[in-house]
């Protein structure tokens, strides 16, 4: 079988080994202690262009990634210029999280969610310094559209999503999204390689340890809360996640690990109150059950796909009433 992960190479992914110039002390007691949610986005569109030379290079070949390989691709689906097969990916298990459209704001949070920390870095390290970090989770972030899209491209998937006319935010959504490429869900991708990614960064970069443990966390309770309102607006199933946490552990095992998609899964609606534990301990431990199910099957194989592709040739999906 060809090893599809061989194109991964220095020269499309020149990761910094060295560490950034470390920034002033005065720039350091400025930032400490401020949550991640009190760093305007809007001064990352403005900088990370003019911050480092290949800042605007890196942005552009991200948006051509995002919008060539996700967002027309669907498109091109819905109006029959392309014609890739789709299949419902519904799990009974769906029924048991509450449709939930309070939650929507969360859920489109979840671009916000990654550019706060690049903000962060910019004011912390300077715009130059910033920039430089910034490209570098964006390559990665870039890649795992790619390789997301491998995926879609097999097959697209979708599930049932129930209409909501009483909330203009949810009925935008639905008819922004074609909803077409639900397994892996990039959602849950790019939060949890969000923060392994900086969990990673504040070590090399030798954050303070003030600094790491809070925005460590903050990182990580944003990302499992983003994770649940997949399910709670019904933009994904539970299906959905365990080949999301899969992906990135075969494609980004540098940075996210086995254990740590199962600390994720574990700690899925630890703190809801209107899903019963019965039914919590249910649906974690079928994610958990697939999750383990695509990693052992993929152990030996060359493509990341191939167990994520026998298990969606074979699925019967369940049909709400």
């Amino acid at each position: 079988m060809k090893n599809t992960n061989s194109k991964t190479t220095k020269k499309e992914f020149p990761y910094r080994q060295g560490t950034a110039k470390a920034p002033s002390e005065k720039r350091i007691r400025k930032f400490a202690g401020r949550p991640l949610k009190s760093f305007n986005v809007l001064y990352a569109y403005a900088t990370l262009p003019i911050g480092h030379i290949l800042g605007l290079p890196a942005i552009a070949s991200y948006i051509f990634v995002v919008a060539n390989k996700f967002f027309m691709l669907q498109y091109l689906q819905k109006i029959h210029i392309f014609h890739f097969p789709v299949k419902h990916v519904d799990n009974e298990l769906d029924q048991k999280v509450p449709f939930r459209p309070d939650h929507i704001d969360c859920y489109l949070d979840f671009i916000n969610y990654w550019i706060r920390p690049i903000v962060m870095m910019q004011k912390r390290f300077g715009i130059k310094q910033g920039a430089k970090l910034s490209i570098e989770f964006l390559r990665y972030i870039k890649r795992c559209y790619k390789e997301a899209y491998k995926m879609y491209t097999y097959s697209m998937t979708t599930t049932y999503r129930p209409k909501c006319p009483e909330s203009r935010a949810v009925t935008n959504v639905q008819r922004a999204d074609p909803h077409y490429l639900c397994v892996p869900s990039l959602h849950i991708v790019v939060v949890c390689l969000c923060y392994s990614f900086y969990r990673m960064l504040f070590k090399r970069e030798s954050f303070t340890q003030q600094e790491s443990e809070q925005w460590n966390s903050e990182l990580y309770a944003q990302a499992v809360a983003i994770g649940e309102t997949v399910l709670y607006v019904k933009q994904h199933s539970v299906n959905c996640i365990p080949a999301a946490l899969y992906m990135l552990t075969k494609i980004t095992p540098e940075l996210f690990t086995p254990q740590m998609a199962v600390n994720f899964i574990n700690d899925l609606f630890k703190n809801s109150t209107d899903i019963t534990d019965a039914d919590k301990k249910e649906i974690n431990s079928y994610i958990q059950f697939m999750f383990e199910r695509l990693l052992l099957e993929g152990a030996l194989e060359d493509d990341w796909r191939t167990p994520v592709i026998r298990w969606l040739d074979s699925y019967k999906p369940y049909k709400p009433q």
